[in-house]
């Protein structure tokens, strides 16, 4: 990589954003690269460009068909700003570069910065993926009204919010400047390699974030316009809090056990004592049942507040989830309060659910959970839903808080579920408006956005758009009316309309016209923006097929004017005289796991296939038998005995076990995190588990976690690298390799000499019995000490035996034999001083590709294993603790990846 430039502009909050990367492929054969790119969830990409040698393939938005945008919308997780999504989604486009030739990659996107606590953030994503030559971050603020407190935070490493910054913590990041006067600021991040060596070597520098505020001195607003369109910011100050009635909803539920629970308990202790005197709330906790706290809300006192602590951890995880149960009791405890209560005195009635699951127990039907919730609150209540994990129904609770007024959080497998409850909390702590109405006059203004608002928080903004009827109107009337405690508050002004013209006073502008054409008028694009994503949401809130068709169509009608790729709206690669080739459009359209990554591959007519780097899982790969799977089922291959044995583990849900401990050894622990799930009904079981998560630590030559789930990788190896496992990719350095083949395997190689093979098992659409999980396969252990143990680890390089007692039977059987009668003779196993009665069966390994014939444990692995089932527990997932065998250890790593 040559060139790496990210140029921002944000004009009135409206930020332009452009990413340029330049190629140049030295060898002397055609190679693959992958341009990559993470940008806001809530951005709209407007164009893509590719120049592969002197050839031009230039971007295009263009129809999605009906039947396919109907069916990426329904995977959409995030439609529109007021979902509150805070992560990333990241943009993705391979091809082939010629041997000794260059690329050039151009990717533009758009996006209004919303308002949180305060302040805007504007982020930039730097991971180039390796060190440039040439690598500039440049960004230009203007604001008319003013700015304020503007900075330049440290690097982010993890796209988390707060989560680990770089080493220097001390302000901006080395190499910045900052120029920057009452309306202007021009900010430039231009480290040379030997600067990025020292915060990343792998090219993973992080997010760039900048923050500010704008100076406000009209209570009714700032009214911008730009040649016919306006733009209204209202985010007034200096006002008394409403009180808030409050009811905190909890999931009890059996998944929540460990950690979630205990992060929510002490993040909702924090939160009750940040209540005001004049707030009122309560207390429910939910799982198969619904256990409230008070049958009533209660007023802040020191002691309710203690008492509702002590509440919170007395909740023990049981049960299933009856999430239309658990609402409709929160919506009744709120209802009655406010009906008993003095109708002068005005407040703000909100629910805040916290789930990590899908309805399990009682309503399970997602739109008649939706009805019943939008019937018992009456738009009266407005509700406000967390996600935790990957788990949950997060289009469940998106659409729950969209039909009530509320936001939506998604927090991530890998995050600390408390502290985003409390930065969602923050912000909605302080309501100081509720039944908010902005009017124009109906004759001056036209296609206005939304005007109507339930709630104001203090530290958040209104934004409304719309077109001027008249663009010569020199003053626009302004009324706003909303409630303030005990107050009607009527807000009513005459702005003066001092329109602007597109290009005047505003450095830097980006233009997205190579025809000589003006330059774009962002307060025209602000509004078509605010336009689509209004519609988008509306589109997820309809049950009505006719107004969803009548949505789709307006959104793309729009997406087509304006260049937004939407999901009714794909982007075509054009070259003149050539075929167009189609990006699929999928970014941030992913299921229920997360926000999308997309592989957009182009290879123009003219392009030689190049070699592929990333290949395809291939189920006959030469693997050795020794693996753990499925529900887990252990195998051991013994080759130089030429035996199989197999045995099973019945574990219990939230147990970590040890499978690999060479830590004393190789320096190599492989743990298994093991989830719960119903047995089939047929099943002799009352439950079944699976592997959900593998994690692995590897302390030589440098130490690496690595944790795999059935989504993602999570490499930490002093730079976090989070890894989709829907795409294939290959990562390493300094001896360690982790290959991912799309959906398929993990491939995690040591030294050359250590080799583990991690099978994803995915459902399309699992049975209640089914979970995604994953198979742990040893490919090569040559690298692992003599002193290994673990319940995998203690059988490798070793000698085992099979006797028949009392003798006159086979023990080279290749078919299975017949019932044994009574008295007949039996077989037994001897391996590392071990007796094991087994018998012969037949095991499907390797996604039921392969079938082994092995020696069974008969009664389980309890006579197979040294010690007994707990001497495997480990404490936490990177836990290197072990008591049994040679190279026993009595130390313990921290858990680095979480922390």
């Amino acid at each position: 990589m040559a060139e790496f430039s990210v140029k921002s502009t944000i004009i009135s909050r409206y930020a332009f954003t452009t990413v340029s990367c330049k190629m140049l492929n030295r060898a002397s054969e055609d190679q693959e690269f992958e341009f990559q790119m993470q940008i806001p969830a809530a951005a709209f990409v407007t164009n893509f460009t590719m120049l592969i040698g002197d050839k031009v393939y230039q971007g295009e938005i263009a129809e999605r068909g009906k039947k396919n945008g109907g069916r990426v919308k329904e995977k959409r997780n995030k439609t529109t700003e007021d979902s509150g999504d805070q992560g990333t989604d990241t943009f993705r486009a391979s091809l082939v570069i010629p041997s000794k030739d260059k690329a050039s990659f151009l990717l533009s996107y758009e996006e209004l910065l919303q308002r949180r606590l305060g302040q805007y953030e504007h982020i930039i994503s730097v991971r180039p993926q390796q060190l440039v030559g040439k690598l500039t971050v440049e960004a230009t603020v203007l604001e008319t009204s003013g700015l304020e407190g503007l900075e330049v935070l440290p690097l982010r490493r993890s796209r988390q919010k707060g989560s680990a910054r770089a080493e220097d913590d001390s302000g901006p990041p080395p190499s910045t400047t900052i120029n920057q006067n009452e309306t202007f600021a021009n900010i430039v991040f231009k480290p040379n390699v030997v600067q990025q060596a020292k915060i990343a070597q792998n090219g993973i520098l992080g997010d760039f974030i900048i923050r500010y505020d704008v100076t406000r001195e009209r209570r009714v607003g700032d009214i911008q316009v730009l040649n016919g369109y306006f733009v209204h910011y209202f985010a007034p100050k200096d006002l008394p809090p409403l009180p808030k009635n409050v009811v905190f909803v909890l999931d009890s539920s059996a998944s929540m056990v460990g950690t979630k629970l205990q992060q929510t308990r002490d993040a909702l202790t924090t939160i009750l004592h940040d209540l005001r005197p004049r707030d009122h709330f309560s207390i429910i906790g939910f799982s198969n049942r619904i256990k409230v706290w008070k049958d009533h809300l209660v007023p802040v006192t020191p002691n309710s507040v203690i008492d509702g602590k002590f509440y919170i951890h007395l909740m023990s995880p049981s049960g299933g989830t009856d999430i239309n149960g658990a609402l409709q009791a929160a919506i009744r405890l709120l209802n009655s309060y406010v009906s008993h209560n003095d109708i002068e005195d005005r407040s703000v009635s909100l629910v805040i659910f916290l789930t990590d699951g899908k309805p399990t127990v009682g309503e399970t039907h997602a739109p008649k959970i939706l009805n019943n919730t939008k019937e018992a609150a009456r738009g009266q209540i407005c509700i406000f839903t967390v996600g935790i994990g990957n788990d949950v129904d997060f289009k469940l609770l998106e659409k729950l808080s969209l039909d009530n007024c509320g936001l939506t959080r998604r927090v991530r497998e890998e995050e600390d579920a408390g502290a985003q409850l409390i930065g969602f909390y923050d912000e909605i702590r302080t309501p100081l408006l509720s039944d908010i109405r902005i009017d124009y006059p109906s004759g001056l203004v036209e296609h206005v956005t939304k005007t109507v608002f339930p709630n104001y928080f203090d530290g958040s903004e209104i934004v409304i758009a719309g077109k001027l009827v008249d663009r010569k109107t020199d003053q626009l009337h302004v009324e706003v009316t909303a409630s303030n405690s005990k107050k009607f508050v009527i807000l009513e002004t005459d702005v003066p309309v001092e329109p602007q013209k597109a290009g005047s006073g505003a450095p830097g502008r980006p233009s997205s016209r190579s025809d000589g054409e003006e330059d774009p008028n962002h307060i025209e694009r602000l509004w078509s923006y605010l336009t689509v994503k209004e519609l988008l949401s509306s589109w997820l809130q309809s049950d009505s097929e006719q107004e969803k068709e009548r949505l789709r169509q307006k959104v793309q009608d729009l997406a087509m004017s304006y260049h937004f790729l939407t999901p009714f709206t794909s982007m075509k690669l054009r070259k003149p005289g050539l075929p167009e080739d189609t990006l699929e459009a999928a970014r941030g359209m992913s299921a229920a796991t997360g926000p999308g990554m997309v592989m957009q591959s182009v290879r123009g007519s003219t392009m030689q296939p190049g070699p592929m780097l990333k290949k395809p899982y291939d189920p006959r790969i030469k693997l050795s038998k020794t693996s753990v799977d499925g529900d887990p089922h252990f195998v051991v291959d013994f080759p130089s005995s030429k035996l199989t044995v197999c045995f099973n583990i019945d574990g219990q849900p939230g147990d970590i076990l040890q499978l690999v401990s060479d830590h004393a050894g190789s320096g190599v622990t492989v743990n298994g995190a093991l989830i719960g799930a119903p047995a089939p009904p047929s099943g002799h079981k009352k439950q079944r588990t699976y592997f959900r998560t593998i994690t692995i630590l590897i302390n030589r030559p440098q130490r690496s976690y690595l944790e795999i789930t059935p989504s993602r990788v999570i490499l930490d190896g002093g730079d976090r690298l989070v890894l989709p496992c829907n795409q294939s990719v290959v990562v390493g350095s300094r001896g360690l390799e982790v290959a991912v083949s799309a959906s398929a395997n993990v491939t995690v190689t040591v030294q050359g000499t250590i080799a583990f093979v991690v099978l994803i098992h995915l459902y399309k659409k699992p049975a209640a019995f089914q979970r995604n999980h994953l198979g742990f396969y040893i490919s090569n252990s040559k690298g692992l000490s003599s002193q290994c143990h673990g319940l995998l680890g203690q059988f490798l390089n070793q000698e085992a035996k099979l006797t028949e007692e009392p003798a006159g039977h086979s023990t080279n059987r290749t078919n299975s034999p017949l019932t044994q009668a009574e008295g007949a003779s039996e077989m037994i196993l001897q391996v590392k001083g071990h007796r094991v009665p087994v018998v012969w069966k037949q095991r499907k390994i390797y996604n039921g590709e392969e079938q082994v014939d092995c020696w069974f444990a008969r009664n389980g692995a309890a006579r197979l294993i040294d010690g007994a089932y707990e001497d495997y527990l480990a404490s936490h997932p990177f836990d290197t603790q072990t008591t049994l065998g040679r190279g026993a250890s009595t130390g313990s790593e921290p858990s680095g990846l979480h922390q």
